[in-house]
Protein backbone atom coordinates (compact mmCIF):
# COMPACT_ATOMS: atom_id res chain seq x y z
CA UNK A 1 0.00 0.00 0.00
CA UNK A 2 2.80 2.38 0.74
CA UNK A 3 4.39 1.84 -2.42
CA UNK A 4 1.04 2.92 -4.43
CA UNK A 5 0.97 6.01 -2.35
CA UNK A 6 4.77 7.02 -3.42
CA UNK A 7 3.08 6.38 -6.68
CA UNK A 8 -0.36 8.41 -6.36
CA UNK A 9 2.36 11.30 -5.31
CA UNK A 10 4.93 11.11 -7.95
CA UNK A 11 1.89 11.21 -10.46
CA UNK A 12 0.66 14.09 -8.54
CA UNK A 13 3.77 16.05 -8.21
CA UNK A 14 4.29 15.57 -12.24
CA UNK A 15 1.07 16.89 -13.04
CA UNK A 16 1.79 19.90 -10.80
CA UNK A 17 4.88 20.73 -12.66
CA UNK A 18 3.68 20.02 -16.19
CA UNK A 19 0.40 22.10 -15.77
CA UNK A 20 2.85 24.99 -14.32
CA UNK A 21 4.91 24.92 -17.61
CA UNK A 22 1.87 25.27 -20.20
CA UNK A 23 0.57 21.80 -20.68
CA UNK A 24 -2.62 23.33 -19.65
CA UNK A 25 -6.23 21.31 -18.58
CA UNK A 26 -5.62 19.13 -21.22
CA UNK A 27 -2.77 17.13 -19.35
CA UNK A 28 -4.49 17.81 -16.23
CA UNK A 29 -7.22 15.38 -17.62
CA UNK A 30 -4.59 12.90 -18.47
CA UNK A 31 -2.68 13.07 -15.32
CA UNK A 32 -6.23 12.96 -13.38
CA UNK A 33 -7.01 10.09 -15.17
CA UNK A 34 -3.46 8.22 -14.40
CA UNK A 35 -4.02 9.03 -10.69
CA UNK A 36 -7.62 6.87 -11.04
CA UNK A 37 -5.76 4.01 -12.47
CA UNK A 38 -3.19 3.95 -10.11
CA UNK A 39 -5.63 4.21 -7.17
CA UNK A 40 -7.69 1.20 -9.48
CA UNK A 41 -5.06 -0.80 -10.27
CA UNK A 42 -2.01 -0.44 -7.71
CA UNK A 43 0.31 -1.21 -10.81
CA UNK A 44 -0.64 0.93 -13.12
CA UNK A 45 2.13 3.57 -13.30
CA UNK A 46 4.68 0.57 -13.22
CA UNK A 47 3.17 -0.97 -16.38
CA UNK A 48 3.96 2.59 -18.03
CA UNK A 49 7.34 2.56 -16.48
CA UNK A 50 7.91 -0.64 -18.00
CA UNK A 51 6.19 -0.06 -21.18
CA UNK A 52 8.00 2.80 -22.00
CA UNK A 53 11.42 1.11 -21.51
CA UNK A 54 10.64 -1.26 -23.75
CA UNK A 55 9.76 0.88 -26.41
CA UNK A 56 12.86 3.09 -25.61
CA UNK A 57 14.92 -0.20 -26.07
CA UNK A 58 13.52 -1.30 -29.72
CA UNK A 59 16.16 -1.94 -32.02
CA UNK A 60 16.31 -1.90 -36.03
CA UNK A 61 17.14 -4.38 -38.61
CA UNK A 62 18.31 -2.66 -41.82
CA UNK A 63 18.79 -4.35 -45.32
CA UNK A 64 18.47 -4.27 -48.74
CA UNK A 65 16.72 -7.02 -51.56
CA UNK A 66 18.46 -7.40 -55.05
CA UNK A 67 15.71 -8.82 -57.63
CA UNK A 68 18.34 -10.95 -59.86
CA UNK A 69 14.99 -13.36 -61.33
CA UNK A 70 12.78 -12.58 -64.43
CA UNK A 71 9.68 -11.87 -62.30
CA UNK A 72 8.79 -8.05 -61.29
CA UNK A 73 6.43 -6.72 -59.01
CA UNK A 74 7.18 -5.75 -55.44
CA UNK A 75 9.47 -6.99 -53.26
CA UNK A 76 7.99 -7.76 -49.82
CA UNK A 77 9.98 -8.59 -46.88
CA UNK A 78 8.55 -10.87 -44.18
CA UNK A 79 10.38 -10.76 -40.48
CA UNK A 80 9.96 -13.77 -38.01
CA UNK A 81 11.05 -15.32 -34.61
CA UNK A 82 11.23 -18.22 -33.72
CA UNK A 83 9.70 -20.51 -30.79
CA UNK A 84 10.61 -23.99 -29.98
CA UNK A 85 11.39 -24.86 -33.92
CA UNK A 86 8.40 -23.00 -35.33
CA UNK A 87 8.98 -19.82 -37.17
CA UNK A 88 6.25 -16.72 -36.46
CA UNK A 89 5.87 -14.73 -39.15
CA UNK A 90 4.77 -11.37 -37.32
CA UNK A 91 5.95 -8.41 -39.87
CA UNK A 92 6.09 -7.55 -42.91
CA UNK A 93 7.01 -4.48 -45.57
CA UNK A 94 7.16 -3.44 -49.01
CA UNK A 95 10.90 -2.45 -50.18
CA UNK A 96 11.47 1.51 -51.37
CA UNK A 97 12.15 2.04 -54.69
CA UNK A 98 16.04 1.04 -54.41
CA UNK A 99 15.48 -2.03 -52.73
CA UNK A 100 16.12 -1.29 -49.12
CA UNK A 101 13.83 -2.01 -46.14
CA UNK A 102 13.53 -1.50 -42.31
CA UNK A 103 11.54 -2.84 -39.32
CA UNK A 104 11.31 -1.55 -35.72
CA UNK A 105 12.13 -4.88 -33.37
CA UNK A 106 12.08 -5.86 -29.73
CA UNK A 107 15.45 -7.36 -28.55
CA UNK A 108 16.49 -10.99 -29.76
CA UNK A 109 16.64 -13.23 -32.37
CA UNK A 110 14.75 -12.35 -35.62
CA UNK A 111 14.94 -13.86 -39.59
CA UNK A 112 14.68 -12.52 -42.43
CA UNK A 113 12.61 -13.64 -45.95
CA UNK A 114 11.84 -12.03 -49.09
CA UNK A 115 9.49 -12.89 -52.00
CA UNK A 116 8.56 -10.95 -55.81
CA UNK A 117 4.96 -10.24 -55.26
CA UNK A 118 4.41 -11.13 -59.18
CA UNK A 119 0.50 -11.25 -58.95
CA UNK A 120 0.36 -7.60 -56.25
CA UNK A 121 -2.11 -9.28 -53.84
CA UNK A 122 0.19 -8.38 -50.82
CA UNK A 123 0.53 -12.64 -50.01
CA UNK A 124 3.29 -14.72 -50.81
CA UNK A 125 2.48 -17.55 -53.05
CA UNK A 126 4.13 -20.68 -54.83
CA UNK A 127 5.67 -20.05 -57.96
CA UNK A 128 6.88 -16.36 -57.02
CA UNK A 129 10.48 -16.10 -56.09
CA UNK A 130 11.69 -16.09 -53.32
CA UNK A 131 14.88 -16.48 -50.77
CA UNK A 132 16.06 -16.20 -46.97
CA UNK A 133 18.62 -15.02 -45.19
CA UNK A 134 21.30 -17.16 -44.46
CA UNK A 135 20.76 -20.67 -43.70
CA UNK A 136 18.35 -19.55 -42.47
CA UNK A 137 20.53 -17.37 -39.76
CA UNK A 138 19.23 -15.71 -36.93
CA UNK A 139 20.00 -12.19 -36.90
CA UNK A 140 20.62 -11.01 -32.69
CA UNK A 141 19.50 -7.48 -32.03
CA UNK A 142 20.21 -5.56 -28.50
CA UNK A 143 18.55 -3.05 -27.16
CA UNK A 144 18.86 0.16 -29.14
CA UNK A 145 21.07 -1.15 -31.66
CA UNK A 146 20.70 -0.79 -35.85
CA UNK A 147 21.95 -3.91 -37.46
CA UNK A 148 22.49 -3.55 -40.96
CA UNK A 149 22.01 -6.60 -43.38
CA UNK A 150 24.41 -7.73 -46.55
CA UNK A 151 22.38 -8.03 -49.51
CA UNK A 152 19.88 -10.66 -50.04
CA UNK A 153 19.47 -11.73 -53.59
CA UNK A 154 16.85 -13.49 -55.11
CA UNK A 155 16.92 -15.89 -57.97
CA UNK A 156 14.38 -17.86 -59.69
CA UNK A 157 16.45 -20.76 -58.39
CA UNK A 158 13.90 -21.48 -55.00
CA UNK A 159 16.12 -22.26 -51.93
CA UNK A 160 15.77 -25.39 -49.69
CA UNK A 161 14.57 -25.39 -46.27
CA UNK A 162 16.19 -27.20 -43.82
CA UNK A 163 14.25 -30.35 -43.09
CA UNK A 164 11.24 -29.77 -40.71
CA UNK A 165 10.87 -26.82 -40.98
CA UNK A 166 8.04 -25.41 -39.89
CA UNK A 167 6.26 -21.79 -39.82
CA UNK A 168 3.09 -19.63 -38.62
CA UNK A 169 1.73 -16.89 -39.95
CA UNK A 170 1.36 -14.78 -36.87
CA UNK A 171 1.52 -11.20 -38.11
CA UNK A 172 0.57 -8.14 -35.87
CA UNK A 173 -2.36 -6.67 -35.57
CA UNK A 174 -1.36 -3.41 -36.88
CA UNK A 175 0.30 -5.09 -40.10
CA UNK A 176 -3.13 -7.11 -40.80
CA UNK A 177 -5.04 -4.02 -40.33
CA UNK A 178 -3.71 -1.91 -43.07
CA UNK A 179 -6.32 -1.71 -45.18
CA UNK A 180 -9.26 -3.17 -43.52
CA UNK A 181 -12.79 -1.85 -43.10
CA UNK A 182 -14.14 -0.65 -40.36
CA UNK A 183 -16.93 1.22 -39.24
CA UNK A 184 -16.33 4.88 -37.53
CA UNK A 185 -18.98 3.90 -34.70
CA UNK A 186 -17.08 0.88 -33.74
CA UNK A 187 -15.82 -0.10 -30.26
CA UNK A 188 -12.45 0.69 -30.99
CA UNK A 189 -12.59 4.18 -31.55
CA UNK A 190 -13.44 5.35 -28.26
CA UNK A 191 -11.85 7.70 -25.61
CA UNK A 192 -10.42 4.80 -23.72
CA UNK A 193 -8.32 3.25 -26.09
CA UNK A 194 -7.31 6.71 -27.25
CA UNK A 195 -5.87 7.04 -23.69
CA UNK A 196 -4.67 3.45 -23.69
CA UNK A 197 -2.78 4.22 -26.61
CA UNK A 198 -0.83 7.23 -25.05
CA UNK A 199 -0.36 5.78 -21.59
CA UNK A 200 0.37 1.99 -22.36
CA UNK A 201 0.84 2.23 -26.21
CA UNK A 202 2.18 -2.05 -26.18
CA UNK A 203 -1.50 -3.39 -24.36
CA UNK A 204 -2.82 -0.45 -27.62
CA UNK A 205 -0.66 -3.03 -29.75
CA UNK A 206 -1.76 -5.93 -28.02
CA UNK A 207 -5.65 -5.68 -27.34
CA UNK A 208 -6.07 -2.92 -30.96
CA UNK A 209 -3.69 -2.92 -33.03
CA UNK A 210 -4.17 0.18 -35.05
CA UNK A 211 -3.21 0.45 -38.24
CA UNK A 212 -4.22 2.23 -41.59
CA UNK A 213 -7.88 1.52 -42.06
CA UNK A 214 -11.06 2.32 -44.75
CA UNK A 215 -14.24 3.59 -43.64
CA UNK A 216 -15.65 2.00 -46.79
CA UNK A 217 -14.47 -0.59 -49.65
CA UNK A 218 -11.63 0.79 -52.03
CA UNK A 219 -12.88 2.36 -54.73
CA UNK A 220 -10.46 3.32 -57.65
CA UNK A 221 -12.21 6.17 -59.20
CA UNK A 222 -11.90 7.98 -55.93
CA UNK A 223 -9.08 9.71 -53.92
CA UNK A 224 -8.06 8.40 -50.54
CA UNK A 225 -7.77 11.16 -47.99
CA UNK A 226 -5.74 9.98 -44.98
CA UNK A 227 -6.51 11.56 -41.67
CA UNK A 228 -4.22 11.61 -38.64
CA UNK A 229 -5.04 12.38 -35.48
CA UNK A 230 -2.71 13.28 -32.41
CA UNK A 231 -1.75 12.80 -28.74
CA UNK A 232 -4.86 10.95 -27.03
CA UNK A 233 -6.93 11.49 -29.86
CA UNK A 234 -8.38 8.58 -32.53
CA UNK A 235 -10.74 8.79 -35.35
CA UNK A 236 -13.33 10.03 -33.92
CA UNK A 237 -11.99 13.42 -32.79
CA UNK A 238 -11.84 13.62 -36.82
CA UNK A 239 -15.57 12.74 -37.44
CA UNK A 240 -16.99 16.31 -38.54
CA UNK A 241 -13.74 16.12 -41.43
CA UNK A 242 -14.76 12.64 -42.36
CA UNK A 243 -18.94 13.73 -42.68
CA UNK A 244 -17.57 16.49 -44.41
CA UNK A 245 -15.66 15.12 -47.41
CA UNK A 246 -17.37 14.91 -50.41
CA UNK A 247 -17.87 10.70 -50.92
CA UNK A 248 -18.65 10.74 -54.48
CA UNK A 249 -14.84 12.19 -55.10
CA UNK A 250 -13.24 11.47 -51.95
CA UNK A 251 -12.57 8.03 -49.72
CA UNK A 252 -11.32 8.39 -46.36
CA UNK A 253 -8.10 6.36 -44.83
CA UNK A 254 -7.87 6.49 -40.73
CA UNK A 255 -4.40 6.02 -39.06
CA UNK A 256 -4.88 5.12 -35.88
CA UNK A 257 -2.04 4.27 -33.59
CA UNK A 258 -0.84 4.43 -29.97
CA UNK A 259 0.39 7.83 -29.41
CA UNK A 260 2.71 6.98 -26.67
CA UNK A 261 5.34 5.79 -29.13
CA UNK A 262 8.32 7.63 -30.62
CA UNK A 263 7.16 9.64 -33.49
CA UNK A 264 9.50 7.98 -36.17
CA UNK A 265 8.08 4.60 -36.05
CA UNK A 266 4.71 5.80 -36.38
CA UNK A 267 5.48 7.49 -39.90
CA UNK A 268 8.01 4.50 -40.59
CA UNK A 269 4.64 2.43 -40.28
CA UNK A 270 2.50 5.26 -42.65
CA UNK A 271 5.04 5.00 -45.37
CA UNK A 272 4.78 1.34 -45.29
CA UNK A 273 0.89 0.87 -45.00
CA UNK A 274 0.66 3.71 -47.98
CA UNK A 275 3.12 2.04 -50.00
CA UNK A 276 1.77 -1.80 -49.69
CA UNK A 277 -1.77 -0.72 -49.81
CA UNK A 278 -0.86 1.00 -53.42
CA UNK A 279 0.74 -1.39 -54.67
CA UNK A 280 -2.73 -4.07 -53.47
CA UNK A 281 -4.68 -1.70 -55.33
CA UNK A 282 -2.73 -0.02 -58.29
CA UNK A 283 -4.01 4.03 -56.40
CA UNK A 284 -1.02 6.61 -56.37
CA UNK A 285 -2.84 9.72 -55.80
CA UNK A 286 -3.74 10.52 -51.56
CA UNK A 287 -4.32 13.52 -49.69
CA UNK A 288 -3.61 13.88 -46.09
CA UNK A 289 -5.23 16.35 -43.01
CA UNK A 290 -3.28 16.01 -39.31
CA UNK A 291 -4.60 17.37 -36.36
CA UNK A 292 -2.16 17.96 -33.71
CA UNK A 293 0.66 16.09 -32.99
CA UNK A 294 -0.89 13.99 -35.94
CA UNK A 295 0.89 16.98 -38.21
CA UNK A 296 4.57 16.09 -36.66
CA UNK A 297 3.81 12.54 -38.14
CA UNK A 298 2.32 14.12 -41.63
CA UNK A 299 5.73 15.91 -41.99
CA UNK A 300 7.65 13.30 -41.18
CA UNK A 301 5.72 10.70 -43.21
CA UNK A 302 6.05 13.25 -46.35
CA UNK A 303 9.53 13.28 -45.70
CA UNK A 304 10.40 9.68 -45.88
CA UNK A 305 7.70 8.98 -48.47
CA UNK A 306 9.39 10.91 -50.87
CA UNK A 307 13.28 10.12 -50.02
CA UNK A 308 11.60 5.89 -50.39
CA UNK A 309 9.41 6.85 -53.60
CA UNK A 310 10.85 9.96 -55.03
CA UNK A 311 8.51 8.80 -58.92
CA UNK A 312 5.71 9.44 -56.47
CA UNK A 313 6.25 12.87 -56.02
CA UNK A 314 3.48 14.23 -57.70
CA UNK A 315 0.67 11.84 -55.90
CA UNK A 316 0.71 14.03 -53.34
CA UNK A 317 -1.91 16.41 -54.09
CA UNK A 318 -2.81 18.28 -51.18
CA UNK A 319 -1.43 18.26 -47.41
CA UNK A 320 -3.07 20.16 -44.53
CA UNK A 321 -1.88 20.08 -40.98
CA UNK A 322 -3.94 21.75 -38.09
CA UNK A 323 -2.92 23.35 -34.92
CA UNK A 324 0.02 21.01 -34.87
CA UNK A 325 2.97 21.69 -32.66
CA UNK A 326 5.53 22.42 -35.28
CA UNK A 327 7.91 23.94 -33.27
CA UNK A 328 7.51 21.82 -29.94
CA UNK A 329 6.48 22.01 -26.62
CA UNK A 330 8.81 23.13 -23.85
CA UNK A 331 6.39 21.46 -21.40
CA UNK A 332 7.44 18.32 -23.08
CA UNK A 333 11.01 18.58 -21.87
CA UNK A 334 9.97 18.27 -17.83
CA UNK A 335 7.24 15.17 -19.08
CA UNK A 336 10.80 13.25 -20.31
CA UNK A 337 11.72 13.49 -16.60
CA UNK A 338 8.62 12.21 -15.57
CA UNK A 339 8.24 9.14 -13.34
CA UNK A 340 5.34 7.74 -15.68
CA UNK A 341 7.39 9.18 -19.10
CA UNK A 342 5.60 8.57 -22.69
CA UNK A 343 7.66 8.34 -25.44
CA UNK A 344 6.62 11.09 -27.59
CA UNK A 345 7.40 13.50 -25.02
CA UNK A 346 10.92 13.22 -26.15
CA UNK A 347 9.90 14.19 -30.25
CA UNK A 348 8.07 16.92 -29.02
CA UNK A 349 10.39 18.90 -26.82
CA UNK A 350 11.93 22.00 -29.40
CA UNK A 351 15.81 20.37 -29.21
CA UNK A 352 14.66 16.77 -30.29
CA UNK A 353 16.79 15.30 -32.94
CA UNK A 354 13.14 14.44 -34.89
CA UNK A 355 12.08 18.16 -34.83
CA UNK A 356 15.40 19.23 -35.54
CA UNK A 357 15.13 16.98 -38.53
CA UNK A 358 11.91 17.76 -40.26
CA UNK A 359 11.80 21.12 -39.67
CA UNK A 360 15.63 21.88 -41.64
CA UNK A 361 14.09 19.41 -44.30
CA UNK A 362 12.22 22.00 -47.24
CA UNK A 363 8.73 21.52 -48.29
CA UNK A 364 8.36 20.20 -51.94
CA UNK A 365 7.24 23.43 -53.91
CA UNK A 366 4.96 20.56 -56.02
CA UNK A 367 2.92 19.84 -52.86
CA UNK A 368 0.27 22.09 -51.62
CA UNK A 369 0.14 22.77 -47.75
CA UNK A 370 -2.24 24.08 -46.03
CA UNK A 371 -1.39 25.48 -42.63
CA UNK A 372 -3.98 26.00 -40.17
CA UNK A 373 -3.81 27.42 -36.46
CA UNK A 374 -6.26 28.19 -33.99
CA UNK A 375 -6.03 30.55 -31.06
CA UNK A 376 -8.57 31.21 -28.39
CA UNK A 377 -9.52 35.09 -26.93
CA UNK A 378 -7.09 37.08 -24.81
CA UNK A 379 -4.32 33.99 -25.35
CA UNK A 380 -1.32 33.29 -27.26
CA UNK A 381 -2.64 29.70 -28.07
CA UNK A 382 -5.46 27.72 -28.54
CA UNK A 383 -5.64 26.02 -25.14
CA UNK A 384 -2.94 23.47 -25.55
CA UNK A 385 -0.23 24.33 -28.39
CA UNK A 386 1.42 28.22 -28.64
CA UNK A 387 0.83 30.28 -31.87
CA UNK A 388 4.74 30.38 -32.01
CA UNK A 389 4.86 26.81 -32.41
CA UNK A 390 2.15 26.19 -34.36
CA UNK A 391 3.30 28.71 -37.16
CA UNK A 392 7.18 29.14 -37.30
CA UNK A 393 7.99 31.72 -39.86
CA UNK A 394 9.27 28.35 -42.06
CA UNK A 395 6.48 26.50 -42.59
CA UNK A 396 4.33 30.08 -42.81
CA UNK A 397 6.69 30.17 -46.20
CA UNK A 398 6.43 26.87 -47.08
CA UNK A 399 2.55 27.00 -47.17
CA UNK A 400 0.35 27.97 -50.25
CA UNK A 401 -1.88 29.31 -47.84
CA UNK A 402 -1.91 30.10 -43.80
CA UNK A 403 -5.52 30.38 -42.28
CA UNK A 404 -6.48 31.08 -38.38
CA UNK A 405 -9.53 30.59 -36.39
CA UNK A 406 -10.36 31.85 -33.05
CA UNK A 407 -11.04 29.00 -31.41
CA UNK A 408 -9.71 25.98 -29.41
CA UNK A 409 -7.16 22.99 -29.91
CA UNK A 410 -10.39 20.57 -30.91
CA UNK A 411 -13.02 22.92 -31.21
CA UNK A 412 -11.36 24.22 -34.79
CA UNK A 413 -12.44 20.62 -36.03
CA UNK A 414 -15.70 20.83 -35.67
CA UNK A 415 -16.15 25.18 -35.96
CA UNK A 416 -18.35 25.49 -39.55
CA UNK A 417 -15.65 28.09 -40.80
CA UNK A 418 -13.19 25.87 -40.82
CA UNK A 419 -15.10 22.82 -42.30
CA UNK A 420 -16.28 25.49 -44.82
CA UNK A 421 -12.67 26.32 -45.79
CA UNK A 422 -12.16 22.90 -45.64
CA UNK A 423 -14.49 21.91 -48.86
CA UNK A 424 -13.25 25.25 -50.39
CA UNK A 425 -9.71 23.74 -50.61
CA UNK A 426 -10.38 20.07 -51.36
CA UNK A 427 -12.95 21.35 -54.43
CA UNK A 428 -9.33 22.54 -55.93
CA UNK A 429 -7.68 19.08 -56.18
CA UNK A 430 -8.03 18.17 -59.67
Amino acid sequence: MAKNFDLIYEAVKTCIILSTRGLSSHVLRLCGLMILLTVSGGCSLGAIRTQSQMLGNMGTILGKIANASDQNGPVIVYRYTENKGVYLRESKVPTDEQGEYRFEVSPGTHYIAAFIDSNQDGDFQQGEPWNYYGKPTGIPVAAGQTVTLDTLTITDVPPILPEGTKYENRLLLPIANIGRVMRLNDPIFNQENYSLGMWRPLDFLQKIGGGLYFLQEYERDKIPVVLVHGVNGGPDDLKSIINTLDRKRFQPWILYYPSGVRLNMVSNYLVKAVAEVQNRFGTRKLIVIAHSMGGLVTRSFVKKYLEEYPERLDNLLLVMTINSPMGGMPSASYGVNAPFMIQCWRDLTPDSDFLQEINSWNWPKSIPYYLVFSYESGRGDDGVVALQSQIPLKLQQEAVRVNGFNNSHTGTLTDPSFLRLLTETLATVP
